[in-house]
């Protein structure tokens, strides 16, 4: 039996191990696509922030902040800043996106006021 590379097994191990649904991850609809992802609310932990430049959020006061976790694969296209991003059927926008090692930070913001 061949022995994985490094970048093989991360791979092997990111759906198996990070992304599985005996641990955190559950089946979620991201854009559209079913995929496994883990979701977490990071609206109460997070400060109240104004950015100059753009639509204010009060996270956890008048909307939510959410961070997904999901395979990059799984996905037909990586969301990019300010694009509209559905989670579940509820419309969040794109706040940032990090690509660490093929899993997604995908961090979303809904402002509901």
């Amino acid at each position: 039996m061949k022995a994985l590379s490094f970048k093989e097994q991360i791979a092997a191990d990111n759906a198996a191990v990070f992304l599985n649904d005996m641990e955190f991850a559950e089946l979620h609809d991201l854009n559209g696509t079913e995929c496994m992802a883990i979701v977490q609310d990071i609206s109460v932990a997070q400060a109240l922030t104004i950015q100059q430049g753009k639509d204010d959020y009060y996270p956890g006061v008048y909307g939510s902040q959410l961070q997904v976790n999901c395979m990059k694969a799984d996905l037909p296209e990586v969301p990019v800043f300010g694009m509209r991003f559905y989670l579940d059927e509820k419309m969040y926008e794109v706040e940032s996106v990090g690509d660490d090692m093929g899993i997604l930070t995908i961090q979303l913001v809904a402002n509901d006021r």
